[in-house]
């Protein structure tokens, strides 16, 4: 954990340090072109790989899992190519969907972006399997600098509009090529010419990935990404500029604090739930719920009192305006450092369906009171709010739903067994017959 966290927490201190120094190379058009590319980019990237990245560390055949990463690169390839086809028949309509005509030139960055994503996803799951830890926070460091020595030396440079997302491809790429360094098969046991399955038969061993997967991480996906667009469409590339700064800067603390705690959170409730105690697993979820409330509480004063004073000396007044959009964003913020880290209650309890539910759920509760404010004439700052006050709202919804599940729910049934199976393992060891 330590190796992982170590590296992304250098990258995205990189990343926060890079940050007034950007503000000043890009305008705040330039930071709404990036945020629409970005978020296109994010969105594709999710399912780029076909979600087949997941089932890399399940099989106990290395090459059946060699067969999953070559899929997922195939798949992520395709991507690239059929989005450049789209691109190719549609970006003239897309950059006067946003008004941004910047967009036509730079649109065709967002396959490619999004392919290496899901090259990154699968050549990641694959260090995970082969526990390669050290390679995945060296991957975090080597991604954020190159993209950071991009995005300033083509802003230098005068390339302006589309030089904060050419960074991010090229990021990208640098992260993936990291990964396949040390990403042959492993296992010493088994034969090199052993016959490794084709695509298609691993395509159709693992169809629930993508069948069921995929929508699923479009929903989750998509519930935080769509409201950004739909702002950069009713109000301009500028205030989608000033709202992706501000998502750039909250995102930082709050991303690291929320993937070290979730691992944490993740191993220790397994743990409680094979163990047997139902008592154990809610007690745990309520500490942990308390501590990430505190430090959700310091940084929601934080933002609500000294967000645009802070902005403004850092990045220039003429980032003002992002400044008030962290105050509107300060709830959700705070919601989603506790809730999200604490909703993988859900996948330990078997409950994959509820949270289906709560992504689909968040998705119109979002979206639609994004688009009442736009439609109803409000401004660019009430919009920023209502996105901001809808999603706190799932957010809670989201707890609470975890909670109850903890409360009342019962473990998965492959916990259930694997703790009986550690349960009899430990008494046959201690000479207890069973």
């Amino acid at each position: 954990m330590l190796s992982i966290v170590s590296g992304t927490a250098a990258g995205q201190l990189l990343l926060l340090l890079a940050a007034p120094l950007l503000a000043r190379l890009y305008s705040p058009s330039d930071f709404g072109v990036f945020a629409v590319l970005s978020t296109l980019a994010a969105i594709l990237g999710t399912v780029a790989a076909g979600r087949f990245e997941l089932a890399v560390p399940l099989p106990e055949r290395d090459r059946d899992a060699h067969a999953l990463v070559a899929l997922g690169l195939v798949m992520a390839l395709a991507t690239g190519v059929v989005g450049t086809v789209v691109v190719a028949a549609a970006r003239d309509e897309i950059a006067e969907l946003f008004s941004q005509p910047a967009l036509r030139f730079w649109l065709w960055l967002t396959p490619w972006t999004a392919a290496a994503m899901g090259a990154v996803l699968v050549l990641n799951q694959l260090a995970i399997r082969y526990r390669r830890y050290g390679a995945i926070g060296r991957r975090n460091l080597l991604q954020y600098s190159a993209m950071l020595v991009t995005q300033v030396g083509v802003g230098v440079a005068g390339v302006r509009s589309g030089g904060m997302a050419l960074g991010l491809a090229i990021g990208q790429c640098v992260g993936a090529l990291s990964l396949a360094r040390g990403a042959r098969r492993r296992s010493v046991d088994e034969p090199v010419t052993a016959r490794r399955p084709t695509l298609w038969e691993t395509a159709v061993r693992h169809r629930r990935f993508p069948l069921l997967l995929a929508p699923s991480g479009l929903l989750n996906v998509v519930g935080l990404q769509l409201p950004v667009l739909l702002i950069a469409y009713h109000y301009g590339a500028e205030v989608a500029g000033w709202l992706g700064l501000t998502q750039r800067i909250l995102a930082m603390p709050a991303a690291l604090l929320g993937m070290a705690v979730a691992q944490v959170y993740l191993a220790e409730l397994s743990r409680a739930a094979r163990g047997g105690d139902e008592e154990r697993p809610r007690l745990l979820f309520v500490k942990a719920s308390r501590q990430l409330a505190v430090a959700a509480a310091v940084g929601l004063l934080a933002l609500i009192f000294g967000a645009p004073s802070a902005f403004s000396a850092l990045f220039g007044e003429e980032w003002l305006n992002s400044g008030r959009y962290a105050q509107a964003l300060a709830v959700f913020v705070a919601t989603q450092l506790v809730a999200s880290p604490l909703s993988q209650t859900l996948v330990v309890f078997d409950r994959q369906g509820l949270q289906l539910v709560w992504d689909a759920g968040r998705v119109v509760l979002v979206t639609g009171a994004t688009c009442a404010a736009a439609w109803s004439g409000a401004s660019a700052l009430a919009a920023v709010w209502a996105f901001g006050v809808s999603a706190a709202i799932s957010y809670v919804a989201g707890w609470l739903l975890s909670l109850w599940v903890v409360t009342k729910g019962r473990p998965s049934a492959s916990l259930e067994s694997s703790g009986t199976q550690a349960s009899v393992s430990r008494r046959s060891r201690a000479g207890v017959v069973t």
